[in-house]
């Protein structure tokens, strides 16, 4: 038997038929919807919540606990946690807003040997004396390699002639991708992409000047499987299609960011030639459409961390029909393509000087080194420093909590300036921060109740209360119209994991160099939570040692960055294999020191 299901999501309703017993979300995922399943629908996180008109069970007892009465009076329900079993009318909110993603980044001075070559040629016109072949004719003008594929051979006979023997070549690695018509070479761009595990920044780079012509930046569409790589690793796993559902996902978020660049800028998809990709390994497996199943449990294999080039088609991606897709090198399961990008635009690969760089997002990536030596590692973080797991989280969006300052008075912003909606990872940093100075948190991390809290401040103690059996204090919502924010006493767990997991992991690294913290001479923040995070917070926290206190910068999307010059200089790009096979991959849960250093660092 099939339901009508109505859905009401971006001013616009559409009806389905669906049938009796489909999960709530997963006809959602099917539908696109922009619904968040941070747990990957598990009914752990509480996110996935819609109003439902017309759903006939109760609420279940975890859906209770993790809506409250509040959302549940509201008719709201978690989407993982019911079937359609009856007609129903499903209301999807703007949960997300307008995403505030980092795509700008240190840039360095980068000499200019693009990937895609272009010649303008004017060949001799065939004649009864000239009888080579349009193949050869073309092939005789450079020392080209060969073609790419037989449709180059299908076009070039009718190319050559409506253009009087008059074309422009183009090619990669000496092998001809395309001859057009008259002289084009002042058209040639390439595309660099940075899949992050939450948002995705592409940059449109004019291949004859290395200059961006357009950035284009969005919510990664594969964020509805999971809030983490694993939470996605295993939907691939339990469901049939899981791992084409989620390359697809990616590839077709990618060809709309082509739209995008060829209607907004007025350019030929054509006109695109070579795209580059950074990310972190799990990501690159699902761009490739390759298992990543092997990554989620010991020893952590991944199928490949290579530098690979492909037909932008085989992955379903839509630029020159015959451009290319180079996919970046990483070097473990868990030390990506996006770490040796960054480490590629930070210079740090060439430096004398031992820098630390720390790319801190659904996950910590950890690089100590110099021109002579790096070790990295992966600190299993948790997406806590994004939002996820938080009570009130929620990513980098309008309306989310970025600052907090306690004195005088509690205040805070929001991103894009808009009414609080939920707190992301720089804001959880600084209220957890400001409530260990006012004493309001232990040096364990126990938030204190009311009467044990150290401050003799009354506003803030009047903001101390209990939330579903926990201490809690409130950011938001003691006045009439605010939204309902607190950090509770998990809150406070889960950061202070992830940040225990990143020191740990920056003190072991420090050890197996065989260094002092004082040795290093720079460190750098990449990604957008570094660009956003109070560096005083983070180092009142213990997120970074008080020891490097006057060292850090912040360098923004340096993996973009890192795909950008791959674009743009071939050296660079093979130089991203080098930097491959010098890093050393430390396993962290395989060091004995490394459990000591994580619980000594969980203390504020």
């Amino acid at each position: 038997m099939a339901y009508n299901v109505r859905m009401f999501a971006n001013r616009t309703v559409k009806e389905y038929k669906v049938e009796e017993g489909t999960n709530l979300l997963s006809f959602l995922r099917k539908q696109k919807a922009d619904v968040s399943a941070p747990c990957g629908g598990k009914g752990t996180c509480g996110k996935c919540r819609v109003k439902v008109e017309g759903i006939k069970a109760e609420p279940s007892e975890k859906e209770s606990k993790l809506l409250g009465e509040k959302w549940l009076s509201r008719g709201y329900r978690l989407a993982c946690c019911n079937k359609i079993e009856s007609n129903l009318d499903v209301y999807i909110d703007d949960m997300e807003g307008k995403a505030s993603i980092v795509t700008q980044a240190k840039e360095r001075e980068v000499k200019l040997e693009p990937i895609v070559a272009k010649k303008y040629v004017e060949l001799a016109v065939p004649d009864i004396g000239d009888q080579k072949s349009d193949f050869e004719r073309i092939m005789d003008t450079d020392s080209y390699k060969s073609v790419v594929s037989a449709d180059f051979l299908r076009g070039l006979p009718e190319t050559l002639r409506k253009s009087d023997f008059k074309v422009t070549c183009v090619d990669i690695d000496k092998k001809i991708i395309a001859v057009e018509a008259g002289n084009t070479v002042n058209v040639s761009y390439g595309l660099a992409v940075d899949i992050g595990t939450t948002t995705i920044a592409a940059y449109l780079i004019d291949m004859n000047s290395g200059k961006r012509a357009g950035v284009y930046s969005v919510l990664n569409p594969q964020r509805q499987f999971g809030a983490d790589v694993i939470s996605r690793i295993n939907y691939t796993m339990e469901s049939k299609n899981g791992l084409g559902e989620l390359h697809k996902s990616i590839a077709d978020c990618i060809n709309k960011i082509v739209r995008y660049f060829t209607s907004s800028l007025g350019i030929k998809r054509s006109s695109i030639y070579a795209v580059t990709f950074a990310g972190n390994t799990t990501m690159m497996h699902f761009l490739m459409k390759v298992s990543a199943k092997n990554i989620s449990v010991s020893p952590f294999i991944p199928v490949t961390t290579r530098l690979h080039k492909f037909k932008a088609s085989e992955l379903g991606i839509r630029i020159n029909p015959n451009g290319f897709a180079f996919v970046l090198p990483g070097v473990s399961a868990y030390i990506g393509a996006d770490t040796v990008a960054a480490v590629l635009s930070s210079g740090m690969y060439k430096s004398e000087k031992i820098t630390l760089l720390i790319d801190l997002g659904t996950n910590g990536e950890i690089v100590l080194g110099s021109s002579k030596w790096m070790f990295a590692c992966s600190a299993a973080a948790g997406p806590a420093f994004e939002g996820a797991n938080i009570r009130n989280g929620m990513g980098g969006v309008e309306g989310a909590i970025d600052k907090i300052s306690f004195s005088p008075e509690i205040k805070f912003s929001t991103i894009g300036g808009k009414k609080a909606r939920g707190i992301c990872g720089s804001g959880v940093v600084d209220a957890i921060a400001g409530l260990i100075s006012e004493g309001i948190i232990d040096e364990t991390g126990r938030l204190l109740p009311e009467d044990e809290a150290a401050t003799p401040r009354e506003d803030l103690k009047k903001r101390i209360t209990t939330i579903d059996g926990m201490t809690a204090f409130v950011l938001s919502g003691l006045k009439k119209g605010e939204a309902d924010i607190a950090i509770t006493q998990k809150d406070v767990r889960e950061l202070q994991n992830a940040k225990a997991a990143i020191a740990a992991g920056i003190r072991i690294l420090v050890s197996k160099a065989g260094i002092r913290m004082e040795d290093i001479d720079r460190v750098y923040l990449a990604g957008g939570f570094g660009s956003y995070i109070n560096i005083d917070s983070a180092l009142r926290i213990g997120l970074i040692p008080i020891e490097l206190k006057e060292k850090i910068e912040a360098i923004g999307n340096a993996a973009g960055s890192g795909a950008v010059e791959g674009l743009i200089s071939a050296r660079l790009l093979k130089k991203t294999e080098e930097i491959k096979d010098r890093i050393k991959y430390v396993e962290l849960s395989g060091e004995p020191a490394f459990m000591n250093e994580y619980v000594e660092c969980m203390m504020f």
